[in-house]
């Protein structure tokens, strides 16, 4: 039990050391338009992330404006009081799945397990997207997940991530993959 809040801890630590550092790169803001001329005016234009992309994939919070995009979307609610968010890919994927993500303490390596199929359908597309409204656990370790067979007919899996630095640094959710063999995360 001690070894297991040791590794907990330290993963803590590594995390608030990791996400205190600041990226130095700036965002392209090429959709910002330039300053009026008008002396009167003095524009305040903040970026906001709002999306994170991985690959064919896209998470986001679900706002109003975002799903009225939308005229059908997939939805689970896992708790009322959590944030809702939007999944969307680029293109159709086979057999998606909302998953619990569990962990294991393998001594001084931690593995991300899949957990239960919380919701699933068999396909996603990118006319109808999923949308999931969950409380975040507060911990450093993900709880939810998605999986989906690609093109090739391999079982992927992603965690959902929350990023607590702030829409003005980075998205507020982002998928990290992890592979499984044989139960366990490679």
């Amino acid at each position: 039990m001690k070894k297991r809040f040791c590794v907990l801890f330290i993963t803590l630590v590594i995390t608030l050391v990791l996400g205190g550092c600041k990226n130095t790169g700036k965002p392209d803001n090429s959709d910002i338009s330039p300053p009026s001329s008008s002396p009167s005016e003095t524009p305040s234009a903040t970026f906001k992330y709002e999306e994170s992309i991985l690959g064919n994939f896209h998470i986001a919070r679900a706002t109003d404006e975002l799903l009225n995009k939308y005229d059908l979307f997939h939805e689970y609610i896992s708790d009322e009081d959590g944030d809702r968010l939007i999944i969307r890919t680029d293109k159709a994927i086979k057999d998606f799945a909302f998953i619990s993500v569990n962990y294991d303490d393998m001594g001084d390596k931690i593995s991300l397990l899949a957990g239960d199929t919380l919701f699933s359908i068999d396909e996603l597309s990118p006319e109808k997207p999923f949308v999931v409204k969950l409380l975040d656990p507060g911990g450093v370790l993900p709880a939810y997940g998605i999986s989906f067979v690609d093109e090739n007919g391999v079982k992927r899996y992603y965690s959902i991530n929350m990023d607590r630095r702030g829409v003005e640094e980075a998205p507020p959710y982002f998928l990290l993959e992890f592979e499984i063999e044989n139960g366990t995360t490679k």
